[in-house]
């Protein structure tokens, strides 16, 4: 079966861009995901993936001259009838620090984890200079993860954390590929190697809790309970999605899931979350509201206004700092002096934790343990949670100032992983399991695009419906 190519919606100025090589030759055999031609817009020069795995049989445009958005560019032979391999997972990677007294950061290994606290330790990252990242290594805390609850030790806890990051990340890679393929409308911001920032956070919520989410909201809905379905249909546009076709990928949400819709508006979801916690405070309910937002949302007003706010209100509100080190392009410590962000929760008088994000566990921990807090009345707790990001900040970042040593330290130290090293080590899983929850999740994320193909678009008088007219 042949599979076309198709130039995606790039987002730029002017809708052509210019092929400026072929990285594939016709009548090679190409892997889903491998990069296969080098393209230039009037923003930056990147490369684009294919989509499936395939003979390339054709080349539609040649080096040299301009595609036009939705135009076909290649064309591939294919052997099924999606053109997907169904990968395992991949090994774990044990990485190797410089921190006395312990050689080894990877929590899966003894089943400790590396917690990093405001109180606890020096700084992981510091402020300025080439080596910043180098230092971050070198300094990184060895302070140990409470002791694991029979709860968070049982295998169906555990199990159940590594399905729903896999989940996460094979819904992100499957809508980068749809972009690609130029079959799903609009933006996308993408979370690939967060994982464990949401799926850790939303584990320690019950119902009634509330979250509120950014423009990079895929991972928070899906760990919070949203189904792959209603966010796709969203996705597509469609009048069945989980906000009617409103809100697109940056916006999603679903209210009674306990979900408020995303708000791409930097550090928006900041201020409403201190006046959902203060409500919460108000009704007396013993409910609590987790906050995500990025590091670059700390240089707007609305996050000291709204830290302050709940501050003074004692408000039972969990403030979580996806630290990916990049506000868009910008690295975190050319625009801070202090780039360690957990230290701003003591202007407020309220607690500050530095987690390792990639630790699910750890992560979980910090979490539960903040929102305990926040639910006995002790005000609210800013959570920093260092990770990062595989992607690129939207779809047509190229990602060329992310270095190469420090993206490939921070893959190795791959969340998704760590967990699974966790679970074969503990003899919780067998390998041939863990590449079932794979294969499971990839299954279903094709089975849920078919599903989203054939959903309603809003009509005309859709316009009027969702508004309030006061």
């Amino acid at each position: 079966m042949d599979v076309t190519m198709r130039m995606p919606d790039l987002g730029t100025v002017d809708s052509s861009v210019t092929v400026l090589r072929w990285l594939a030759e016709v009548g090679q055999l190409v892997r889903r995901g491998q990069p296969v031609l080098e393209v230039e817009t009037d923003k930056s020069i990147m490369e684009l993936e294919s989509s499936v795995t395939g003979t390339l049989r054709t080349i539609a445009v040649p080096a040299g001259a301009e595609a036009a958005t939705g135009q076909i560019l290649a064309s591939f032979a294919v052997e099924n009838e999606q053109g997907v391999e169904v990968a395992p997972a991949s090994a774990p990677v044990n990485v190797v620090i410089d921190t006395p007294g312990k050689s080894d950061l990877n929590p899966l290994r003894s089943g400790e984890g590396d917690t990093i606290s405001a109180t606890q330790t020096q700084a992981v990252t510091e402020p300025h200079g080439d080596s910043f990242f180098a230092r971050n290594r070198q300094n990184r805390a060895a302070a140990p993860r409470p002791a694991d609850s029979p709860v968070v030790d049982s295998r169906g806890f555990l199990l159940g954390l590594y399905q729903k990051m896999v989940l996460i990340r094979e819904f992100e890679e499957g809508v980068k590929f749809l972009f690609l393929e130029g079959a799903m409308p609009g933006t996308i911001h993408q979370c690939q190697g967060q994982e464990a920032t949401a799926v850790g956070v939303c584990s320690a919520l019950v119902q009634g809790d509330f979250i509120t989410s950014t423009f990079r909201g895929h991972g928070h809905a899906l760990a919070r309970g949203l189904s792959q379905e209603e966010l796709l249909f969203e996705l597509f546009g469609a009048s069945t999605g989980c906000c009617r076709g409103k809100g697109g990928s940056m916006h999603v949400g679903n209210i009674d899931k306990g979900m408020i819709p995303g708000i791409a508006i930097v550090a928006g979801g900041i201020p409403l979350a201190a006046g959902m916690g203060l409500a919460f405070k108000m009704q007396k309910r013993p409910n609590i509201v987790a906050c995500f937002f990025g590091d670059g949302a700390v240089a707007e007003g609305a996050f000291h206004e709204g830290i302050n706010l709940a501050a003074i209100w004692d408000a039972p509100v969990l403030f979580v700092c996806e630290n990916n080190f990049y506000g868009a392009s910008t690295r975190v410590d050319s625009v801070m002096r202090n780039p360690r962000i957990v230290d701003r929760a003591a202007a407020y008088g309220i607690k500050g934790e530095r987690v390792d994000g990639n630790d699910v566990l750890a992560v979980y921990e910090a979490a539960r343990s903040a929102a305990n807090d926040c639910r006995r009345g002790l005000g609210p707790v800013l959570l920093e949670l260092l990770t990062y990001r595989r992607t690129g900040h939207s779809r047509r970042d190229a990602c060329h100032y992310q270095p190469k040593e420090e993206r490939d330290d921070w893959f190795s130290r791959d969340p998704i992983d760590r967990l699974g090293g966790l679970l074969r080590e503990r003899g919780l899983a067998e390998q041939g399991e863990l590449d079932q929850v794979w294969a499971q999740a990839r299954a279903g994320f094709q089975a849920a695009v078919e599903k989203a193909n054939l959903q309603p678009l809003p009509v005309l008088d859709d316009l009027t419906t969702d508004v309030l007219v006061s």
